[in-house]
């Protein structure tokens, strides 16, 4: 059988479960776009550079543990296509007004869980936990009505971020938020715009709305990543990177970051990263 370079036509990255975060992701909430996916596998490295009576030239080194990392991009929701012309912010119960884009990014972190079992190993091991935090950027055009409120200290003020319209049933994520950063960029002949960075505080609750789904379930916080399904303490989370028919890396994963942004006149995109909990099955 001749070989030749495979063109990834049929590439695709999906969840290989039937519940749990990731396979409402992949399945339910994103299209994954034509930048399926990049997977990242690193390597340890130690030194074993020994003394000699007749000189060192060259270090020595010794492989260690792999690991590695899936990144991904893909267009929020899957079943429709929606512009970010629909979407909408809300914030300290009044409406931003003349807003271009905004964006989200939630970041929950890894635990290295690599431990000695008296035997040989190849791959290390990461489990979720600890505290997220999410956070993000809204940039609008200046309004004449009305000059722009200062950013205030003090406790964190309510923002709902309308994800689209769907005739009044509308999907959101809904959380407080501080705005730690403003700025504005004022040029001769052009429009003044206005962009505020902003740190949330507390949960970040998505709610769905049929056909329009949330983020990694239907409704509720979003949650710390799921990495053990069956509560037994062994990474279970199944995904599939497939390169092309045949060509695969299968591996149980849970996800660290979700980046989402929100443009005028273009559909809702969203990145993020999978940390890959143990060993790498290639076929």
């Amino acid at each position: 059988m001749a070989d030749y370079p495979l063109v990834s036509d049929t590439g695709n990255l999906a969840s290989g479960e039937s519940s749990g975060d990731l396979f409402y992701l992949f399945g339910t909430a994103l299209r994954v776009g034509t930048a399926i996916g990049t997977i990242n596998i690193n390597a340890n490295e130690n030194d074993i550079t020994a003394a000699s009576t007749s000189g060192v030239a060259m270090m020595a080194k010794s492989a260690g543990l792999l690991d590695a990392t899936i990144d991904f991009s893909g267009i929020w929701p899957k079943a429709a296509t929606t512009l970010g012309i629909s979407s909408l912010v809300t914030f300290n119960s009044s409406v931003v007004k003349h807003v271009t884009g905004f964006t989200i990014d939630i970041n929950f972190p890894e635990i290295p869980t690599t431990a000695s079992t008296g035997s040989t190993g190849t791959w290390r091991r990461w489990m979720s936990g600890g505290t997220g935090q999410w956070s993000g950027t809204i940039t609008a055009m200046a309004d004449s009505a009305a000059a722009p409120v200062i950013p205030a200290s003090g406790a964190a003020s309510a923002a709902i971020f309308q994800m689209a319209d769907n005739g009044g049933s509308d999907p959101t994520l809904t959380g407080s938020i501080n705005i730690v950063r403003q700025s504005q960029v004022i040029r001769v002949g052009d429009r003044s715009v206005i962009t505020y960075g902003f740190n949330g505080s507390g949960n970040l609750t998505q709610t769905g709305a049929s056909p329009l789904p949330g983020l990694t379930a239907a409704s509720g916080a979003i949650a710390r990543p799921t990495w053990d399904l069956a509560g037994t303490g062994v990474a279970n989370n199944e995904m599939v990177l497939t390169v092309a028919t045949g060509r695969t890396y299968t591996a149980e994963c849970f996800w660290t970051r979700l980046s989402l942004s929100w443009v005028m006149d273009a559909p809702v995109q969203v990145t993020g990263t999978l940390r890959v909990a143990s060993d790498v099955s290639v076929a």
